[in-house]
């Protein structure tokens, strides 16, 4: 049984191990409503982002689908592409940040997927704030040395760091047909809405949906196999860049991405090899660059890790 992170990889040896820690942390884990004594599952307060845009077909595609179970879905994103802004925020002070409710319940914020994040949690759910964040979902893996990149992981770090958890959801660029890049679009949306819906009935009824200050980075891929597994940030870069020269300017650079072939990955249980494999990857963020063991008594986050593991088992792609 893998134990999922940013940074730590732990295998526990057998599930009996995993079951004495979950006892010893004692979260709350309900299989089902009857474990409820029949009462209904919780319904959720969702702040959705990204980092294409508020406009984007699949932002607008998980929110039906969240509203359609019965959540409270609030989109709160970038006006215009953002993609690869990462954690990046606007701390300028006197800066004027734009932002409009262009549509109900659906804001657009002339900023990066951080400012959308800040700037929901300080004005749109000034009141009350949100359960859980919710962004995505991204077309393209956000997956390796990618994730530290990326905007639609970078918006729920962002909620992570001031305490909301976040889920972050992505789907592989499938390169089998160039007009039609995300055949598995739709699966990952209903995906996305089981596993909010596997949180919202595995937590308690008040207090957070996941850890505090936890993100999971979700990944589903273009030929889904039905398995998901719980895997560990890669450190594989399957980004190519080069910088061309162009010949509008003496100082010009054109920019070209593309994906790199015969990359070797270093990380055991990695999301990377998840996701080629088939796999829906499920990797548990913190929010936390510190190596572990830097200092002295640093202990990690291993208990949280399991607890969301065995509220997770059992989803299938």
């Amino acid at each position: 049984m893998a134990i999922f992170g940013r940074k730590h990889g732990f295998t526990l040896a057998a599930g009996a191990t995993a079951a004495a820690l979950l006892a010893a942390s004692a979260p709350a884990a309900v299989a089902s409503d009857d474990a409820r004594g029949g009462q209904a599952p919780r319904r959720l307060s969702i702040l959705i982002s990204n980092d294409d845009g508020q406009q984007g077909p699949f932002i607008r595609a998980l929110q039906r689908a969240l509203k359609a179970v019965g959540h409270d879905a609030v989109i709160v994103a970038p006006a215009t592409d953002q993609s690869g802004k990462g954690t990046g925020i606007n701390a300028t002070p006197g800066s004027i940040v734009k932002a409009a409710e262009v549509e109900p319940g659906i804001w657009s914020v002339e900023g990066t997927p951080a400012d959308s994040v800040s700037f929901a949690l300080a004005n749109v759910f000034r009141n009350k704030k949100p359960d859980l964040v919710v962004t995505g979902i991204n077309p393209g893996q956000n997956i390796g040395a990618t994730t530290n990149h990326s905007g639609t992981v970078g918006a729920s770090i962002t909620a992570a760091e001031k305490g909301i958890p976040a889920v972050a959801f992505s789907a592989e660029y499938s390169t089998a047909d160039p007009r039609n890049p995300f055949p598995q679009m739709a699966q990952a949306t209903a995906f996305a809405t089981r596993l909010v819906d596997r949180l919202a009935a595995t937590a308690k009824r008040t207090g957070p949906v996941l850890p505090v200050h936890t993100t999971l980075n979700v990944n589903y891929p273009a030929k889904p196999t039905g398995r998901v597994e719980t895997t560990n940030v890669g450190e594989a870069d399957a980004l190519a860049v080069s910088y061309v020269k162009d010949p509008s300017c003496d100082t010009c650079y054109k920019l070209n991405l593309g994906l790199a072939s015969g990359v070797t990955e270093p990380v055991r249980n990695a999301d990377t090899t998840a996701i080629a494999r088939g796999s829906v990857s499920i990797s548990m963020l913190d929010a936390d660059w510190t190596v572990p063991g830097w200092q002295w008594g640093q202990q990690p986050r291993m208990l949280d890790a399991v607890g969301v593991q065995l509220r997770l088992s059992g989803l299938k792609a």
